[in-house]
């Protein structure tokens, strides 16, 4: 096995352990978190950068769902989609707007928040749908 797959593996164990149990120790829940949180930052960064067609491949190569990862993660304590309209990340805003399950916008508060932002703005519409 490769030494990527490896990798891979560990991160997939670890996020899942992260995310479904408690931690036992200190010195394993640091590490661990630190896994996640790396995990968080690749999500954060591709939603940054507009890069739809990597948040999915990255989402498949470590079998999680964006339910699963949507309440989660923030990115500059923003959600994932405040986070890709305060970047112009609209691509990756429309994705997520039409991903997120939606009592995820409701919960996250995406749905209040979207409706500050200006009529013509397709992420807002994209979510605004989503409710009709």
């Amino acid at each position: 096995m490769t030494s990527r797959k490896l990798v891979q593996q560990g991160l997939i164990g670890a996020l899942g352990f992260v995310l479904y149990a408690g931690a036992q120790a200190a010195v394993a829940q640091t590490y661990i978190t630190s896994i996640g949180d790396e995990l968080a930052l690749l999500f954060c960064s591709q939603v940054r950068y507009n890069n739809t067609s990597q948040f999915r491949n990255t989402l498949r190569e470590y079998r999680l769902r964006i339910r699963d990862i949507y309440p989660r993660v923030r990115c500059n304590g923003e959600t994932m989609i405040q986070f890709a309209q305060r970047h112009q990340a609209v691509d990756m805003g429309l994705f997520l707007a039409a991903s997120v399950p939606l009592r995820e916008l409701e919960a996250s508060d995406d749905r209040t928040w979207s409706e500050k932002l200006p009529e013509h703005n397709v992420i807002r519409q994209a979510i605004e749908q989503r409710f009709e």
